[in-house]
């Protein structure tokens, strides 16, 4: 089973993410191969290509990741009604692209993102909507 749900940009209309639960040994969409530069099977420390649990894929917004071990029931409820907020409720990294300040998504282009470094390492993404509402969008 595979949920898919796309989020328009409330700025634009553009969409602003693709967020897909893909179930365990079916393909991530936001890692499988598109231009023949990408190499086959690439992931993310965080992901696999072919996952052994449900993933969430999160493809686009300020951020793009696909996360492992979710919810998967929860997600799918969230997906299957298009409901970005059910979706931030489950986890605020579920939907980075989403303001809960504003109840709107946002796409690249008007969610601004750049990353906190604490001593000289990762600490955490922040991002800012275009009405100037800041959050933590992963840590």
């Amino acid at each position: 089973m595979t949920v898919s749900a796309t989020f328009l940009c409330g700025a634009c209309g553009k969409v602003a993410s693709t967020v897909t639960l893909v179930s365990p040994g079916l393909p991530d969409p936001r890692l499988t191969p598109g231009p023949p530069d990408v190499p086959q099977g690439v992931g993310t420390p965080t992901s696999s290509i072919l996952p052994v649990t449900a993933q969430l894929s999160v493809d686009g917004g300020p951020i793009s990741r696909t996360h492992r071990f979710v919810p998967a029931e929860d997600a799918a409820i969230a997906l299957e009604t298009g409901d970005a907020a059910a979706l931030f409720a489950i986890d605020r990294e579920y939907a980075p692209f989403w303001c809960p300040t504003c109840g709107a998504s946002y796409c690249r282009e008007h969610f601004t993102a750049w990353v906190v470094y604490d001593d000289g390492f990762f600490d955490c993404f922040q991002g800012v909507c275009p009405n100037g509402h800041e959050r933590e969008l992963e840590d």
